[in-house]
Order: structure tokens, then C-alpha cells, then sequence
């Protein structure tokens, strides 16, 4: 069976303001995208890739606008193959704080047998909701507490595919839904209370993937206490960072912790300054976990 290389820190990319209530995120010119690499077209958007060892950010040659095929309007993203078995693709952070969130996109896979197409979801925690369209055509969710995946149904190539994720924070359920039907409903086992950020990929395995119609909805009223919580959520800069980054968080830093993509602890300090030496990290991707007089925070750090 093929090995799929799942790493916690692979990311995508969303952008675009409907309304106070919608981020829409659909590759048009009106949007101020071009045809062509989509690497420093928009400020949230970063692709990557991750051999398994180590992630990569900020790679050309991962994923394009094009208008080889659109779902909505005339463009959408093009993630490439390049049939060497790592996962690549792209991702964003910036997610609008809802109580109650909604993300869908519009996916064409042009032939099975080919590369798994996922979808990667982080809170704050920085647990992953993972969502697979396999290459066998079967719609698979990943499950943090058992760390396995289960088959929850099924999709058709050469035609596109609705697939939408619903976190609800307050219920702490997760729904899936693929063309408008209900697919899955069950707990949501993360730990977290804001939805960070959001990735779409590819493993490389012989066929590339179009994303488009990316949409955030808020399907709740903004509470009272996500507005406070989005004023506590833990702030570093610069990021990516070459030597030093400034942590802003609100209280007395207590300690900071960094941990690498399997999960491992790799650096740990007491010092309640607000720099953060990370010269000695590898080229990578991290979460950084701080501790305050107030309350934990986590975010997450890439180190170029």
C-alpha cells in the first residue's frame, strides 16, 4: 500500500474578503492574482514541501494559478507532481476567529491512481484535522487520538468535488460534508479555540491537483470571548526568522518551548525576555509554546 508522508506542518493559502462574514479565495484577477507561479502573489499565501525529514517554505515551482481548469470564474490554483513521493502545496494563516467556522473548497483530480490530495486544518494548538482524498478514491479523515485515518467515502475523478470542514469550538464537533452531503459528524479532538491556519497539498505520486473556491465562513455570531481571545493570541516577529524573534503576548513570559515537526522538544528557555534566540534551529517549520502569568499560547515559527 502507498506510504503517505504526513507532516504536522505542511500549510495553504486563503485570501480574499467578500464580506465581514466570508474570506473567498478563488485564483481571479479581481482578486489580484496572475497566471503563473503563485509564490509572492499574496502576503498569507507561503508554499512548501516536506521530504519527510524536513519541511521547505517559500519553493517556487509547487503550485500555479492557471486557467487550465476553474470552478469558479476562470482560474484556479494548480498544485504540480513531480512524482518523487513528498508532500508538497501550499498554505495560509490569518484565519478570521469564529466561534463557529466554515472552510470549503472545489477540488479536480484528473485520473486515480495517482497522488492522495489533502487538506490540513491547525488551531491554535497546533493539532491537525486531516482531510484525504486518496488515490483510490476514498474520502479519509485523520484522527488525532488514535493517529489513524478512517474511510468516511468516497469520490469521482476527472469531475469536480465539494468538500467543506465545520468547527464548531463551543460544541467541540467536526462536521464534513462532500458535494452538500453529510459525510461525517463526531467530536473535534483538538485542543485549541481558534482555527490558525489551513493547507492544501499533494503527496506526489503521479497526477496534480486543482484547488479552487476557497471559502471561510463564519456560520455563528462573533462571541464576546473570541474577540478577547484574539487579543491574547501570542504575536512573533519576524517570521520566517534567521536569528532573533520578538514574542508579544499579553503577561509576564514565564518560558517559551519549540518543537520540531514530529513533535519532538528542541528547544526550551526560561528566559523572560521578549527575544527568542532560534539561530541555532534548522531550516524548517515549528510550534513555539509560551507560557504566561495569564495563559499558554501557541503559534507557529519558521525558521529560514
Amino acid at each position: 500500500m502507498k506510504k503517505i508522508l504526513l507532516s504536522l506542518f505542511a500549510t495553504t493559502a486563503l485570501a480574499f474578503t467578500v464580506n465581514a462574514q466570508t474570506t473567498k479565495y478563488s485564483f481571479e484577477t479581481a482578486e489580484g492574482f496572475t497566471l503563473g507561479d503563485v509564490l509572492g502573489q499574496n502576503p498569507k499565501i507561503d508554499t512548501y514541501y516536506d521530504d519527510g525529514t524536513t519541511t521547505y517554505t517559500s519553493e517556487t515551482n509547487i503550485a500555479e494559478v492557471t486557467n487550465e481548469r476553474a470552478n469558479d470564474g476562470v482560474n484556479s490554483l494548480k498544485i504540480m507532481d513531480y512524482s518523487d513521493a513528498t508532500i508538497g502545496g501550499i498554505y495560509v494563516t490569518g484565519i478570521p476567529v469564529y466561534q463557529k467556522t466554515s472552510i470549503s473548497y472545489d477540488l479536480f483530480v484528473p485520473a486515480l491512481d495517482g497522488s492522495d490530495n489533502l487538506f490540513f486544518l491547525y488551531d491554535n494548538v497546533g493539532t491537525a484535522t486531516i482531510i484525504d482524498l486518496d488515490y483510490q478514491g476514498n474520502v479519509r479523515i485523520y484522527d488525532p487520538i488514535s493517529n489513524a485515518f478512517s474511510t468516511i467515502g468516497t469520490f469521482s475523478a476527472a469531475r469536480w468535488a465539494k468538500v467543506e470542514v465545520q468547527v464548531d469550538f463551543a460544541a467541540v464537533t467536526l462536521k464534513v460534508f462532500l458535494n452538500g452531503t453529510s459525510i461525517f459528524s463526531g467530536p473535534y479532538h483538538g485542543s485549541g479555540n481558534t482555527l490558525t491556519e489551513t493547507d492544501f497539498a499533494i503527496d506526489n505520486f503521479g497526477t496534480d491537483a486543482f484547488f479552487d473556491n476557497i471559502q471561510i465562513r463564519n456560520l455563528g455570531a462573533l462571541a464576546t470571548n473570541e474577540v478577547i481571545n484574539s487579543k491574547n493570541n501570542l504575536r512573533i516577529s519576524p517570521n520566517p526568522a534567521v536569528d532573533f524573534v520578538k514574542i508579544t503576548t499579553e503577561g509576564k513570559i514565564e518560558n517559551a518551548q519549540i518543537f520540531d515537526a514530529s513533535g519532538k522538544l528542541v528547544k526550551s528557555s526560561k528566559n523572560t525576555s521578549e527575544l527568542l534566540n532560534v539561530e541555532d534551529l534548522k531550516k524548517g517549520i515549528y510550534i513555539l509554546k509560551v507560557k504566561t502569568d495569564k495563559g499558554e499560547y501557541s503559534t507557529k515559527l519558521m525558521k529560514k
